[in-house]
């Protein structure tokens, strides 16, 4: 992931209202990297494989607010993709 890639991921986050951390950075490029969808215990997995410590729960509870925010979408097969454009509107600041 370039320096620019990631850039772009934290002004996602920051124009979605949400702090940018570590935790969802690293899920975002994750989800980018994989365009065909992945379920939460598989995206879990490719983060232990990088040797990041984060639980199953942690990682459910990033994906729901990335869902709410509307960076992330989950398929009817329970697939997670990256939100690749953005739904026109106000966008809704949420704490975070």
């Amino acid at each position: 992931m370039t320096a620019d890639d990631r850039q772009q991921l934290k002004v996602m986050l920051q124009g979605a209202g949400l702090k940018v951390s570590l935790v969802r950075l690293k899920i975002l490029e994750v989800l980018q990297r994989n365009e065909q969808g992945l379920r939460s215990r598989e995206l879990h997995e490719y983060l232990l494989q990088a040797d990041e410590q984060i639980s199953v729960l942690s990682v459910r509870q990033v994906l729901s607010r990335l869902c709410s925010c509307r960076l992330v979408i989950r398929d009817d097969d329970g697939l997670y993709r990256l939100q690749l454009q953005r739904p026109q509107g106000k966008p809704v600041a949420l704490a975070g």
